[in-house]
């Protein structure tokens, strides 16, 4: 037992308890030995993490150099941006934040850790993220942490998230652009939770992107099967848990105490979700399993086999992605069904939150902020009264409205989807950034909410909400602004839907500027954000006014 506990003295707290723990029986009556042991061993692991070289000189709370415990707790409060910053503010461009974790807001920093050439490669902390097919984990393009496996997974489907692959998906937008158009006129002069039909809205699209088949939120007005508020859940846990990795195995990532804690009647379960879950697993698992959602699995399963029974029969032409996957089987390019489900579910997982926050800031700031309200419709009402604009605007047309792309680009730099580090591995060879050595192993990262806050890359008045400075400027100032933006991540782990996002919001915000006057009609003087790794918006309560229709948008 004592050479088990010496090897393991560099383990987390909860890890040496565990140990301790397994030989108590086997202790008979030396209660207190084991007590005054454990308490010892437990001070040697935090003076040990406390201490530990190359980090011991990296300001930070005190707790955080003590326990990794202190990570968890704190983004527990849901407040994750402003405690970041308040973090940097504090201690510098370099903070410790766990025994084995820094942060950094050094915008230097971004490419030697995130860029092509890289060799940092991703933490375990994503590991709380992937979803379980057969019995097993199944890691996405997302969660995948070995680059080779990375490109492998992403070689045969990254032509189908090119732009101009995008672009033949817009008429599946269109069709629930129409449906949120229809409702805003039913609701013209009442209060609309607008951050709430902007995430049905993506929802509705990344299903019908994805395989041709609407969810129907907007329509039946309702979270169809309880999805979005399991994917909610499912992200909490993973965003917490994720800060101690060590416990996941322990938690919702074994199979045992995920049977056991979805089995008591006091742990809320979504139920509809049951459905979504794929035949091979138990309906305990349909809404956690191995630490995330199980999203659409069977939904993703069911529209393969409906569409391989009528493989012979026309199907037309269609550009949705399970169309196309098959398609290029096909050619002889083969996908295991797993990849292929791995690759259509990752959609419905990545896809709706991420463009319902960009779309929820995009409005926000604008109807905040009138006079680019009012700057914007009419840069939109200029272009529609020359006959530019289609009566469902196309994508390459809102690219020809260059003050409402500064809009969209200036709201998720004031507001970014992910706003939690994204943590990697220090390599082999160690590094030295902010004049400190840090040694391999070492996790290090990097929090969008924080970076684009910089006011040596985006000006003093960084915290304000201003398109106008990716106008007003020079072009070098423009590039340098561009090179720091982590909207969608960073270097060859960016985001591979970026695209879908980018094409929904350019085509759904014009049309709404187009028809609509929009208010905020909350009671309250702000929106509420909640962030588990997504920094969710609650409360964007606004108030739709029609206004004249022109004639080439009727």
């Amino acid at each position: 037992m004592s050479e088990t506990l010496v090897e393991n003295l560099d383990m987390e707290p909860a890890a040496i308890m565990s140990i301790l723990t397994e030989y108590t029986d086997q202790l008979n009556g030396f209660k207190g030995l084991i007590i005054l042991t454990l308490s010892i061993l437990i001070s040697m692991s935090y003076l040990t993490a406390a201490l530990k070289p190359g980090l011991r000189s990296i300001p930070g709370p005190i707790m955080a150099r003590l326990t990794y415990l202190y990570r968890p707790f704190r983004i527990a409060k849901g407040d994750a941006p402003n405690f970041y910053m308040s973090l940097h503010e504090k201690y510098g461009p370099i903070v410790r934040t766990s025994p084995n974790t820094v942060d950094i807001s050094d915008p230097a920093a971004l490419p030697i850790i995130y860029g092509i050439s890289s060799k940092f490669v991703k933490s375990t902390f994503y590991n709380a993220f992937s979803p379980v097919f057969e019995g097993e984990t199944m890691p996405s393009m997302f969660t995948i942490r070995d680059p080779v496996a990375h490109q492998a997974l992403r070689r045969p489907v990254a032509q189908k998230f090119s732009m101009s692959s995008i672009k033949s998906l817009e008429p599946f937008a269109d069709e629930c652009t129409s449906i949120f158009l229809d409702a805003m006129k039913d609701f013209q002069g009442q209060k609309v939770d607008l951050g709430v039909w902007l995430q049905w809205y993506a929802f509705d699209v990344i299903g019908a992107i994805t395989f041709q088949r609407r969810f129907g939120f907007m329509e039946k007005r309702e979270d169809v099967m309880g999805m979005i508020g399991g994917l909610e859940l499912g992200l909490k846990y993973a965003g917490i848990v994720g800060q101690v990795p060590a416990l996941h195995p322990w938690l919702m990532g074994n199979s045992w105490v995920a049977k056991l804690l979805t089995a008591q009647p006091f742990v809320e379960i979504a139920d509809p979700l049951r459905t979504m879950v794929n035949v091979s697993h138990p309906p305990c698992f349909s809404l956690i399993y191995s630490g995330v959602i199980l999203m659409e699995i069977q939904i993703t399963q069911e529209c393969i086999d409906d569409y391989d029974k009528t493989r012979d029969k026309s199907h037309g032409h269609r550009p949705d992605f399970l169309a196309w996957l098959r398609s290029e089987e096909s050619k002889g390019k083969q996908l295991s069904n797993r990849d292929m489900i791995n690759h259509l579910s990752n959609n419905l997982l990545a896809g709706s939150d991420t463009t319902a926050i960009s779309l929820r800031a995009i409005l926000y700031f604008l109807v905040r902020n009138k006079s680019a309200y009012k700057r914007a419709q009419q840069e939109v009402d200029m272009a529609d009264g020359h006959g530019k604009l289609s009566p469902m605007i196309t994508y390459g047309e809102c690219l020809e409205l260059p003050y409402l792309q500064a809009v969209m680009k200036e709201a998720m730099r004031c507001h970014p989807g992910v706003s939690f580090p994204l943590e990697r591995v220090v390599p082999e060879e160690g590094i030295d950034l902010c004049g400190v050595h840090l040694k391999a192993g070492t996790i290090v990262g990097m929090n969008a909410a924080v970076i684009h806050r910089d006011r040596t890359v985006f000006g003093d008045d960084a915290d304000e909400f201003r398109p106008e400075r990716w106008i007003n400027c020079s072009e070098e100032q423009v590039k340098l602004m561009n090179r720091h933006l982590m909207t969608f991540g960073y270097g060859s782990r960016s985001c591979i839907g970026k695209n879908i996002s980018i094409m929904e919001m350019g085509k759904l915000i014009p049309q709404l500027l187009r028809h609509f006057e929009i208010e905020w009609a909350s009671d309250e003087s702000e929106w509420r954000v909640e962030t588990f790794w997504f920094a969710k918006q609650n409360g964007l309560i606004c108030r739709f006014r029609p206004r004249g229709v022109s004639p080439s948008s009727s």
